[in-house]
This record gives C-alpha cells, structure tokens and sequence, in this order.
C-alpha cells in the first residue's frame, strides 16, 4: 500500500525550468523484515542532442543517501501524470524497499514527450550508420542523452545507472546496453522485441491477425502531448463487434470480415503502421533495418537476458539478441534465463505460476525477483553479494525444474529425430542418421509412394486453440493449450509416437524438415510439437477444477512459415503444382522432457486462426491485397520421409 500525505510543488533551482513538481509519498514495505522507504515523485523534460524533449518521471529515496538509477524507456506512457504516485513503484519489492532511483521515460512521439509525429516501431541504429551526424537520434542516442543528463542534474545518484525492462521497453534497454555508456554498469532486457517480421506482428511471413486491435495504437500519428489515447481507439468494436452486427466470438469476427484487406474498413488511412505492413510483406531492405539484433556491438556491461519458454508474443527476441551479443560483443557478460511464464508474466508475483491449464510450481516468480534480479542489480550497482548465475538457466516445462547449462554442455548436445513415418506414427530416433537411405530429393517430378495427405479450406480454418473468444493479443493459454480438438479434425495431421520407456529431454531448438506438395501454388505450413499425458494419469492437487487432464495434449512448441518464403524471405516463390519440395519450419528453441509413459505428437496443418491471417493458397504478389475469389480450398501432401529435428542429452 502506498500512504499518500499532500505536500505543495517546489522547483529545485539547480533543475528550475525542467522540473515540473515535486511531492513525497510513504511506501510500507510488503515484507516486516525489509525497511520502510519514503519516495519523491519529480516530472522533468529532459533534452535530447536535436533539442527534443523527452519526459520523464523520477521516484527517488527520501531519505538521505547515494542511490543507484535505475531507467525504464517506455512507449506505453509513464502515467500516472502530475501528482499520482505509481504503484508500487517498480514491481520488484526487493529493489523497492532496498532504496533505488526509479526512472521512467516517455520515448520520443509518444505520450507527453516530444518528436515527430509518427512513431517508429523498433527504430534502427541510425547513429550506428555510415552517414550519422552528431544530431542523428535513436533510441541509443537518447538513453546516452538521458543518462548524461541524469549523472549532471541529479545529486542523489552513486555514480552507477542500470536499465530494465520489458517486451518493447526491453528493445529499448537493449539499445541503453549497445551505447557503452560508461555509467552503465547492468542491464535487464526481459522478452525483448527485436524483429517484428519473426515476432509480433508478423511470424515468418504470415500476418499476426490477433494483434489488429492496436494497429491503430501503434500507427496513428500524435500532434503534441497527450497523456491518453491519441488515436481513435477502435477497440470497443473488437471486443462486442456492434459495428457489424457480430457476436464476441473471435474467430467469428474475423472470419466473417473475410481477407485481411477488409481491415482497412476499421483502420483509419492516416494509420502509417499498417501501410508499412501491407507496403512490405517480404523480408527487404526495410524490414532488415528494423532487425535490432544487428546493432548489439559495442556492449560494455552485464547484461541479464529473460524470457518465457510460453511467451506467446517475445519468445523469439531473447533467443536471437543472446546469440546476437555473443557475435557482436563477444566479451560483454551476458547471463540468458528462460522461465516457464508467458509474456510478462515474469513481473507478476503471484502465488502459482499457471500457464493455461498447466501448473509450473509455486512461488516462482517471488524466488526470481530476489534471487535474480534483486541480486543482479544488487550486485552491479552496490556491491552487495556475487553474481554468479551461470550463462544459462532455464525451465524445464517437463520436469518441471531449473536446469543450468554452460557452453561445454550446450556443445555436447546431441541430434534427434522425430521421423513422420506410415499410418501417422511418430518414430523417435536418437542415434545417427542411416546416410545410406536418403530421404526424396527435392522438386521430384512424382509423388512419394506413401502420402500423408489433408484438405485446406480457408473458408473453414483450424482454430488457434479450443477457447477461441479473445480479444487482445494473441492468446496466453494458447501456449500449451490442449490440442485434443485439433487432432479430430481432418485438415489436421497428427503423428503420435508409442508411449516413451524413459524420459526423452529436448534442449535448443527445432527444426521440421518436410517433404511437401500442394496442388495449388501456395501454402502456410503450421508444425506443433506436443506432450500427450498418460491416460492413466491420476488428478494431482494443481491440477484445473473440471479439466481431463489424463490424455490431454499439451502444446510445447509450435512454429509456421508462409510456404512462398521457403527459399528465400526476401524473394517469394510459388509452388509447381503436385511437385515434391523441401520445406524447413523452425519452431524455435525448448527446454521440456517428455516423461516416462508420455508419448510425443506432431501435428501438421495450414492454419491456425484468427492468430494467423489465412493463405489465399493461390499465389498473388500481395496476400495484403488478396482478394475473395483468390481464396481457394487445396490437397495438401506430406511425404513420408519428412522428419523434425531436436537437440537432447542423454
């Protein structure tokens, strides 16, 4: 609880004219072993290299001291505005009661602070290019500039900055960490965006449908300082679809408005966004310039990597800037820790750690907050006990337990296979491949003599999962929803392996490398990776009130390409009709053992909606642009041969 006592406003002379207010709050602490603190709230405009202004909000110690600052640069606003104060003020209650400088900041065009009217979504290095200035800005330069001004105006500072953050607000510490500022001694980037053509908005080419409701926050243009929405906030239509008449059902909604261009009818054409999107299907020199893990140079401080191995949004964004920094600033110290937790989630310190129906253990998130994080920055910023988390640590979603890794270990993982075999079985193979019996070549002009065939029809798309009325974003249970719907439906294919006599642990990522044909000139292709739980399977205590849990199909992984893309993600090609072609699915790292009893499943389709738009499954140049009549039904083909790779230890 936060105990508000009412105070006026002062300016300190040395900050006068930047400076906004001024007031003090008292915060109980949660735990009656940790003390009391006190916080002060300033809002000041903080002046960037092009003389912009960006606001900023400070919550400070009131006591007397030397504190460490520790900044968060946020698209999402830094309300609350004028008096209010956050609470609590940082969601880590260990970093709170041990007395930090909490800054936030508005980034440039957004909210209260000022820039141009649009806002650039994962804006490039443009400081890092060739032709920079002294005056080019980006999210670099401006953490440099707030951090300098910061050590000069403000008294109460020890000397050390760390950054942190999440989602978009972790891109944007990732940015602090590659400026090598030399007051930056941490950075905590937790499911950081970094490429928005392999996460959020678009998946390996296919359009991210469930993230159309905040097209309009992220694309319409802001013309001064505004504390709320700037853009028209078309979300109600969403979320009870009066606007035309359709009940809240998701899949319905989306379904009925037909192909994605009919989004234009609810998107205002001011909005910059989505015409970027639908102006760059392909992987080209725009999109490549909105990669943030190629300006991962330059990093002089530890930084700590966070994700979720059920983030249904950044999953991708930790696994590629780890191997990034280990590229590109091969000496910085870079720790990766990848929890259970969905999107976020990591933030929340609830009591049990649920993603969907499945139970991941108790106080997770607590023991994280203090023993990570808290001893991070404890350690970076105050010298206070030793870092010495090993450079990986992950949850096991399996076992259901913490496993540590060091690039020894992760060297001496060995190559599997799951091997689509005939009357849809799953063969699991952990010894070398046999060179002696090659699967088909690729672009064979005849059919393989066994075919794992299924019908797409884009008027009647796969569900994403079970539950299918959400609203925002795509959907958190979906993450290791239960797939047991999916596998009665025939444009499904599922492949199921005889139940394991010991436990089977998958570590690192996969890849589905599949013998496919269509008689059409285009296809997506949808592969998830599935845990099927022993029929025999007594209730256990954690187990969701009504839900079956013995037999239940428990998502782990599931990756997708847009076929067109499957040579090339800059240059798009369409499928020769009845011709056999090699198609590689990545469906990004895991960390899950199969226990004893379980059986392992692939499941195959072409779509997965309303997450995904849907192929039209005739080839146009612009699936953006496609029309009714380009949308047709198609026989699709997996030949037997096809086979999905993974990485174990014995």
């Amino acid at each position: 609880m936060i105990q508000r006592r009412k105070l006026n406003c002062f300016l300190p002379g040395a900050i006068a004219g930047l400076m906004l207010c001024c007031f003090s709050a008292t915060l109980s602490a949660q735990d009656n072993n940790v003390e009391t603190l006190a916080y002060k709230k300033q809002e000041v405009r903080i002046p960037m290299r092009d003389g912009v202004t960006l606001h900023t909000t400070i919550y400070s110690p009131a006591r007397a001291g030397k504190f460490p600052v520790l900044l968060s640069r946020t698209p999402y606003g830094c309300n609350p505005y004028g008096v209010e104060l956050r609470e609590p003020v940082m969601y880590n209650r260990y970093l709170v009661d041990s007395g930090y400088i909490f800054v936030y900041q508005d980034l440039r065009s957004r909210a209260m602070s000022d820039g141009d009217p649009v806002f650039e979504n994962l804006r490039p290095a443009y400081s890092k290019l060739a032709d920079a200035t002294p005056n080019t800005t980006d999210e670099i330069t401006d953490a440099e500039d707030t951090i300098n001004w910061l050590i000069k105006n403000f008294p109460q500072h020890n000397g050390r900055v760390g950054m942190f953050g999440s989602s978009y607000m972790g891109f944007t510490s990732l940015m602090g960490a590659a400026s090598g500022h030399p007051n930056l001694k941490a950075v905590l980037a937790a499911a950081p965006s970094i490429d928005i053509y392999f996460e959020d908005f678009t998946r390996n080419g296919m359009f991210t449908l469930a993230y159309a409701p905040i097209l309009d926050w992220f694309g319409t243009p802001k013309q001064g300082r505004h504390e709320g929405p700037w853009w028209k906030n078309n979300l109600s239509y969403w979320a009870d679809g009066k606007r035309f008449g359709l009940a809240k059902d998701r899949y319905d909604f989306f379904l009925k408005l037909g192909p994605i261009n009919n989004l234009d009818k609810l998107i205002p054409e001011s909005n910059y966004f989505w015409k970027l999107i639908k102006q760059h299907p392909n992987y080209d020199s725009y999109r490549e310039m909105h990669d943030a893990s190629q300006y991962l140079s330059d990093i002089q401080c530890p930084v700590l990597l966070v994700g979720g191995w059920n983030d249904e949004q950044n999953l991708f964004g930790p696994l590629k800037a780890s191997k990034a920094i280990q590229e590109l600033s091969p000496a910085a110290d870079c720790r990766l820790l990848m929890g259970p937790w969905a999107h976020s989630e990591h933030k929340q310190a609830k009591a049990d750690c649920r993603v969907g129906d499945i139970w991941f253990g108790d106080q997770l998130v607590d023991q994280y907050h203090r023993q990570i994080e808290f001893a991070f920055f404890e350690s970076q910023l105050k010298d206070r006990g030793e870092w010495n988390l090993p450079k990986h640590q992950s949850f096991d979603t399996g076992s259901k337990q913490w496993i540590s890794s060091d690039a020894d270990q992760i060297e001496k993982r060995r190559t599997g296979w799951l091997m689509l075999t005939k009357n849809e079985s799953l063969e699991i193979k952990t010894e070398p491949e046999d060179s002696s019996s090659p699967p088909p070549k690729s672009n064979s002009n005849q059919r393989s003599a066994e075919l794992f065939i299924y019908v797409s029809d884009p008027r009647k798309p796969v569900p994403f999962f079970e539950d299918d009325n959400f609203q925002l974003f795509p959907a958190k249970a979906g993450m290791t929803g239960d797939q047991r719907f999916a596998s009665k439906r025939p444009d499904v294919l599922t492949f199921i392996s005889p139940p394991l006599d010991s436990e089977l642990s998958m570590r690192g990522p996969l890849q589905a490398k599949l013998i496919f044909s269509t008689d059409q000139s285009d296809a997506d292709l949808i592969v998830k990776l599935i845990d099927v739980l022993p029929m025999d399977r007594s209730p256990e205590p954690n187990d969701v009130a009504g839900v079956k849990m013995n037999g239940y199909q428990q998502l782990v992984r599931f990756g997708q390409i847009r076929g067109r893309f499957r040579e090339s993600y800059a240059k798009p090609i369409p499928f020769q009709s009845d011709v056999a072609t090699e198609v590689n699915v990545e469906l990004l790292d895991v960390c899950h053992t199969f226990g004893k009893g379980h059986r392992v499943m692939i499941q195959i389709q072409s779509t997965m909606f309303p997450l995904f738009d849907r192929n039209p499954q005739t080839y146009v140049d612009n699936i953006f642009f496609a029309n009714e009549q380009d949308f047709v039904r198609a026989i699709h083909s997996i030949h037997v041969g096809s086979k999905i790779q993974f990485q174990f230890h014995e």
